[in-house]
């Protein structure tokens, strides 16, 4: 009977140590999960970031390579605008001048010798800018009011 009872205790101290140490080891066990599920979320984290920064980064260079091709153009147009003759083709279509030694033979009507004329000398050496009539030209002031709140003209056409 010393033996069953001794038995049964030694049985009980086992269940109440092993108890707290099956806690203790889930609790390990858990934060060691908890660990490497932020592991995990900090590496995706990261490689996100590292994508987000290479697009960005062949974007820029993308947008670089066309702002130099731009650049070269306009320096292309540049030196072109600098030479002589550009100013000879200026001074013959605006101005109406020739070179000493030249005979001008005219092709064309009158009306379109009309037209050249009014071509403007700046806008050959700038590369035909347009220039956009504002939408607000010719409203009264409530009439821009009404145009710039509601985005509808009110004027009668």
């Amino acid at each position: 009977m010393k033996k069953d009872i001794f038995g049964y205790c030694i049985h009980k101290i086992q269940k109440i140590q092993s108890f707290p140490m099956k806690k203790r080891y889930q609790y390990i066990l858990f934060c060691l999960l908890l660990l490497i599920v932020y592991e995990v979320y900090l590496v995706v984290l990261y490689k996100y970031k590292d994508f987000q920064i290479n697009s960005y980064l062949s974007y820029i260079t993308a947008e670089n390579g066309k702002v130099e091709e731009s650049i070269e153009k306009k320096k292309e147009r540049l030196a072109y605008v600098k030479t002589n003759a550009f100013l000879d083709k200026i001074a013959k279509t605006s101005q109406n001048k020739k070179n000493p030694g030249e005979e001008v033979i005219v092709l064309v009507t009158d009306e379109e010798v009309e037209e050249y004329k009014r071509i403007d000398t700046n806008k050959q050496m700038i590369g035909g800018i347009k220039q956009e009539t504002s939408k607000t030209l010719g409203m009264t002031n409530g009439e821009k009011w009404m145009y710039y709140i509601f985005h509808t003209d009110t004027r009668n056409d």
